[in-house]
């Protein structure tokens, strides 16, 4: 069948089907001259056009086509959030190929393997760092044919700095006509991104995402808040993560709200009150920084400014409580929620530039409930989203005027959600993934009937609200032969204020244990409190009576068995570096309690 007549055959079969990267186009159309992403330059946020986006993304198309590079093909990106990033995906799905996003604080090990098993024929690298030790093995350079480095240099001829990647296709007018039927060609089963899942056990496996999944999540997405160009979104999180990509790049392309590209995390709270962003992603250790940052400055307040601020955050607190348990808040709470809005929370709010948030939505894991109370405390809704990325990252959620704190949300547009036997939650929804490359045995294992086995464990309440309680996996059976999932348990010891994280152990133990880190800033402020020297802090008996007093008001929330008997205080927090958080700041149990076998040996050598 010749080209035309397959993209004829397929227009009449898919009927009003658009992907994604046509979508782009017809936006660029739309919106032409308005912004399409700023970065933040020396003098301030720097706009560049639809017009001239849509020019740059067609130019690093054509640049992929001078390359040799072939539908289905690998495009491996490496690097910090910023517009080539983008530019590179959109560019790569729009030819067919496949882009293929590496967290860029992967180690060499990490990159290695996944160019090795993507088969990546293209590298977009942001630092020579970056590059060291790929080219040591040869099995890896296998399939890869050039690197294109965003640092401006270059070491051998393989190697394109990206004005002269661009240069390609600015300089092949010629390709314009391959372009454009890459394009038509583009069927809704064909392959458009693959996402290495982060590896909280094993090693990562490449999720394969069709454009007809990436079109049903965006359609979703749209139904659920009604993005528009007016919004607002701030780009700060890996985009080699799903929930990143479908704020950063999908439900961009399809809507053409403008992005923000952050300089660094560490930086998002500077750039909030400039950026004002309407939607937004985050993850729990996010909203716990803001909330622990603003926290520490309102908490210097005194006297009847300080009163005033605290009776404008409870009065916040209680209208909110009213309105998520579905009761009127009368007509004394409005009148003092408009009170305290014009006192107090819209400028706490425009202060930290949350003022402008509509979305505010929050995926990954569970955020401890006494964090999002407090934000609702500020007149702001935290909104909490379910999905993997064999699901696109977005399967139920919390929406305007339908939100229950500490559930993740109702089903979303064209999701199906049931709970099996055993407690595993079940999705079947034309946005789950295509399979896993290379492992169809996993993938006969998460697919099945077309439901998705997701792996996490739950339960829907009698609205239709989704609550999870924890992984199949990580599931503790005692020596009594007891089964106990700990996420619940960590989720609540997470809620004690000093703690920063919480694994709970006891695998063929008589008794459940956990290792703890204690929040910095927190220890900090504990230490001067009570005049203790800070290096001793996490040591002192005073921190730990501390710590214990809260494990015990979380032991009464659980039956015996579940109940923490011991605890380590650990002397240095998780991290990315260790090996002990995902990119995404999800914990990594394994490694978390292979690292701590001597403090989980001494817990338990002198059972009680």
């Amino acid at each position: 069948m010749s080209s035309q007549a397959r993209s004829a055959a397929q227009t009449q079969a898919q009927g009003t089907f658009t992907s994604i990267p046509r979508a782009f186009e017809e936006t660029v159309k739309r919106l032409q001259d308005r912004p399409a992403y700023f970065v933040r330059g020396a003098s301030g946020w720097e706009a560049t056009s639809w017009t001239e986006f849509g020019a740059q993304v067609r130019n690093a198309a054509k640049a992929l086509l001078a390359l040799g590079i072939n539908p289905g093909d690998a495009v491996c990106i490496l690097s910090y959030n910023r517009p080539e990033w983008t530019i590179m995906d959109i560019a790569a799905m729009m030819i067919g190929a496949v882009p293929t996003g590496i967290y860029w604080t992967a180690a060499a090990p990490e990159i290695n393997y996944i160019l090795r098993h993507s088969q990546g024929r293209i590298l977009l690298a942001e630092t020579k760092a970056q590059l060291k030790g790929i080219g040591e093995q040869e099995e890896n350079m296998r399939h890869l044919r050039k690197i294109i480095r965003l640092d401006g240099r270059v070491e051998n001829p393989d190697q394109y700095t990206w004005d002269a990647f661009m240069s390609l296709g600015e300089n092949s007018p010629g390709l314009d006509a391959e372009l454009e039927q890459r394009l038509n060609d583009i069927q809704d089963a064909d392959i458009a991104l693959q996402i290495y899942t982060s590896g909280t056990t094993g090693l990562p496996k490449a999720v394969q995402i069709s454009h007809r999944a990436i079109r049903a999540e965006s359609d979703a997405l749209n139904a659920a808040f009604d993005p528009t160009p007016a919004d607002r979104y701030i780009s700060y999180l890996p985009m080699a993560h799903i929930a990143e990509q479908c704020g950063t790049i999908i439900q961009a392309c399809d809507t053409g709200y403008p992005v923000y590209y952050a300089k660094s995390v560490t930086t998002l709270g500077e750039h909030l009150p400039e950026v004002r962003p309407t939607v937004t992603f985050g993850v729990p250790r996010i909203f716990e920084k803001i909330h622990e940052k603003v926290d520490k400055q309102l908490k210097k307040e005194k006297g009847f400014k300080g009163r005033l601020i605290q009776w404008s955050l409870k009065t916040s607190s209680e209208w909110h409580k009213a309105g998520l348990s579905g009761q009127s808040a009368g007509l004394w709470l409005n009148l003092k929620k408009k009170i305290a809005n014009k006192l107090v929370l819209d400028k706490i709010k425009h202060k930290i530039g949350l003022d402008k948030m509509r979305m505010f939505v929050s995926g990954g894991a569970s955020v401890s409930k006494r964090v999002l109370e407090a934000f609702t405390g500020m007149d702001v809704l935290i909104r909490e989203v379910y999905g993997q990325s064999e699901n696109c990252g977005g399967a139920t959620i919390n929406l305007i005027g339908a939100t229950r704190l500490g559930s993740v949300g109702r089903p979303m547009q064209g999701v199906n959600i049931k709970i099996a036997a055993d407690g595993e939650i079940l999705c079947k929804s034309d946005t789950n993934f295509s399979g896993y490359a290379h492992d169809p045995a996993a993938t006969d294992e998460a697919l099945r009937d077309d439901w998705l086995y997701t792996g996490d464990l739950g339960y829907l309440d009698e609205d239709g609200y989704l609550f999870i309680t924890g992984r199949k996996k990580e599931i503790i059976i005692t020596s009594g032969g007891k089964n106990i999932s700990p996420a619940l348990l960590e989720h609540d010891l997470m809620e004690i204020p000093l703690v920063e994280y919480a694994v709970v152990a006891g695998n063929n133990q008589t008794f459940l244990s956990a290792l703890i880190t204690v929040d910095n800033q927190m220890a900090q402020r504990f230490a001067i409190e009570n005049n203790i020297n800070p290096e001793d802090v996490l040591k002192s008996d005073q921190l730990r009576s501390a710590i214990q007093a809260g494990v015990n008001k979380v032991n009464t929330r659980h039956s015996r068995v579940e109940r923490i008997r011991k605890f380590e205080i650990l002397p240095d927090g998780f991290s990315i570096q260790t090996g002990e958080l995902t990119p995404t700041l999800k914990i990594r149990r394994a490694k978390v309690l292979n690292n701590h076998a001597d403090a989980l040996e001494n817990i338990y050598k002198q059972e009680d």
